[in-house]
């Protein structure tokens, strides 16, 4: 792997930790009866994150 190659994976990694965080939150609220911190815009928006990065738009 080359330079770009490693950051650009790295970035993936991040978004996926923070998407992971993210669902840890809302399954908490969910427990707690409260509702959830993320909707499907704030994910749909991850996503497009990890899809820019895929195709090199960093």
């Amino acid at each position: 792997m080359e330079g770009s190659e490693v950051r650009r994976l790295a970035l993936v990694l991040a978004v996926q930790a923070e998407i992971e965080g993210m669902k840890a939150e809302n399954l908490i609220r969910e427990q707690n009866n409260e509702s959830p911190a993320y909707g499907r815009e704030q994910f749909s928006d991850m996503a497009s994150e990890l899809r820019n990065l895929a195709y090199g738009h960093v």
